[in-house]
């Protein structure tokens, strides 16, 4: 719950912004560049927040995920903080 109001909080304004801040003429590129930003931002974290959380296939995945899932957790909620 806390995550979908965070992101019902952040999510719009920043369209928003992004979309007024440009003419009307270049809306629809301003709009694509935001989505793709946004993908590209997501594609990333996935790719890399288990490195960083030094969550990885070798070994014994069980005690790696027990370890790296906080790890992972705080690493994503300071990059938020940061973010914001």
């Amino acid at each position: 719950m806390t995550f979908g109001l965070g992101m019902t909080m952040t999510v719009a304004p920043l369209t928003a912004t992004v979309l007024a801040s440009v003419e009307d003429r270049h809306a629809g590129v301003a709009s694509g560049v935001n989505n793709a930003v946004s993908r590209l931002a997501g594609l990333v974290a996935v790719a890399v927040l288990p490195w960083v959380a030094g969550i990885s296939t070798s070994g014994d995945l069980g005690t790696t995920l027990d370890h790296g899932y906080a790890m992972a957790i705080r690493v994503a909620a300071a990059v938020c903080a940061v973010g914001r």
